[in-house]
């Protein structure tokens, strides 16, 4: 018995010792500026609170800026609002609130319905909006979000190669501006994807989620093929996620090999975001540590600061 007892130690030890080599390694260089660096928030939605709780919770943070996707709730502050408090730090995405409005209307189906109403008023202000930047692209586009939609209600799948998503392309790449989608990784819609990044140089596409349901073989190929995307990492720590297997990081364990690798490859390409929305938006503060004690301090200085706020600085072409 004695004998069993010390090799089920020993086990334990060694299994303990190979455990901590697999985690990854902190960099003492970016430690401290983990803690301090400026945050750009770019899957930031505006939920049914006041102005100041938005700016208070950024302001906690060291969040200089947010957006990159619309409101949601039913009565979220007006974008003026944000814009009056806040300034060039809210850089707000359109059609999200259209998109939302047609599914609950009209179904799925609608959402590639380019003649209904909610989108031909869309379109009808949207060249004006970009050019004066009182909007800076469009999103959060849900394209399909069947697996990874908090709610069934919630939840959908359309074609990406639509007269819709067309349209907000076009529009798009006149001004040089963003598109965020929520998608996941189905084969025909990366298929259609691949065409639009083609297609469209000048628009910044964006993946929430760091596209859920994909693998980093098919991302890497993305970023290797296509300059003009870029993955945001909302969603991706444990706070929100309950699937280890969806995380890329956490707290606890640092962050994925795997998605350490892909950062450090292309470390003009990742970006961060809370997504924090009804119920879970009192749970701000947690998101942004998470990035800071979970991502942050195993990149690589530069790749830090660039993750951090310097890729959304360049992408949305924020004021500094």
């Amino acid at each position: 018995m004695r004998s069993f007892k010390l090799i089920f130690v020993t086990l334990v030890a060694f299994c303990a010792v190979s455990q901590a080599q697999d985690k990854p390694i902190q960099i003492q260089a970016s430690l401290a500026l983990a803690k301090t660096v400026p945050i750009a928030d770019v899957h930031m939605h505006t939920v049914d609170r006041l102005v100041s709780f938005h700016q208070a919770q950024m302001d906690r943070n060291n969040v200089k800026w947010g957006g990159g996707v619309g409101p949601t709730g039913k009565n979220p502050p007006s974008t003026q609002d944000m814009q009056t408090a806040l300034g060039n730090r809210y850089f707000f995405g359109l059609g999200q609130a259209e998109f939302t409005q047609v599914f609950y209307s009209a179904g799925a189906q609608g959402l590639t319905n380019s003649n209904h109403r909610a989108f031909v008023e869309l379109f009808q202000v949207a060249d004006a909006l970009l050019e004066t930047r009182k909007a800076y692209g469009f999103g959060e586009i849900h394209i399909d979000n069947n697996n990874s939609a908090p709610s069934n209600n919630f939840r959908r799948k359309v074609t990406l190669d639509n007269p819709v998503v067309r349209r907000m392309y076009e529009i798009a790449n006149k001004h040089s501006s963003f598109i965020q989608l929520h998608m996941e990784a189905d084969d025909v819609n990366i298929a259609s994807l691949k065409k639009y990044l083609a297609e469209f140089p000048n628009v910044s596409t964006v993946l929430s989620h760091g596209l859920p349901y994909s693998r980093q073989p098919l991302i890497r190929d993305l970023l290797e093929t296509h300059p003009n995307i870029y993955f945001e990492l909302s969603r991706k720590g444990a706070v929100l996620n309950e699937k280890e297997v969806g995380q890329a990081f956490s707290t606890r364990h640092g962050v994925k090999e795997i998605w350490l690798k892909s950062i450090e490859l292309y470390p003009d390409r990742f970006m961060i975001g809370s997504d924090t929305h009804a119920p879970d938006e009192h749970r701000y503060d947690e998101v942004m540590q998470e990035f800071r004690e979970g991502l942050f301090p195993y990149l690589q200085p530069e790749t830090l600061k660039k993750v951090a706020y310097q890729n959304a600085v360049r992408v949305f072409r924020l004021t500094e």
